[in-house]
């Protein structure tokens, strides 16, 4: 059974669940292990609720007591919110990204925290846009992005098509 629970606060947690994810297509990826500056900062805006002057929430996705993933939304002064869902490899392809994401979407519903999720999908990414579309997502647009990409320990540029997709709360 899926649980969505407060976010662990510690480094180790954040890098082991990147290290077993395949980040491959994902249009923002994350050198291993992790920046150790950088993942203390996010685990403050984490602990504060709040990520650039926005609403920000994240919560760790349980199976029984294991972290499976990391489920997140940041909310913008117009009510919308952008979405970031990772899983580690192993329990892809299994719908727990799916039971997650309608955890995440009945808590925030149910206070009213936002009118609609955009999530941000590389095109390559089939089953993260399978995912959402079979959760009532529509795709909004397509776009290109220039987007640094870790290369044998360094970062390069490159150019990755996406497109955006959204759910509206009524």
């Amino acid at each position: 059974m899926i649980e969505l629970k407060p976010w662990p606060l510690s480094y180790e947690a954040m890098n082991t669940l990147y290290a077993s994810a395949d980040q491959s297509q994902c249009l923002v990826q994350l050198g291993i292990p992790l920046d150790r500056a950088n993942t203390f900062r996010y685990l403050q805006s984490v602990n504060a609720g709040e990520s650039n002057g926005k609403p920000f929430r994240a919560y760790a996705v349980m199976l029984d007591e294991t972290l499976i993933g990391k489920i997140e939304l940041s909310r913008y002064e117009s009510g919308d919110s952008e979405l970031d869902i990772i899983l580690k490899k192993q329990y892809c392809h299994q719908g727990y990204g799916s039971q997650a994401l309608r955890l995440l979407e009945e808590m925030v519903r149910k206070e009213n925290w936002c009118r609609s999720i955009y999530a941000y999908v590389d095109t390559a990414n089939i089953p993260a846009g399978r995912l959402l579309a079979s959760n009532g997502y529509e795709i909004s647009r397509f776009f290109s992005a220039d987007v640094m990409i870790p290369q044998q320990g360094n970062y390069v540029m490159r150019t990755r098509r996406g497109c955006e997709m959204r759910k509206i709360f009524e």
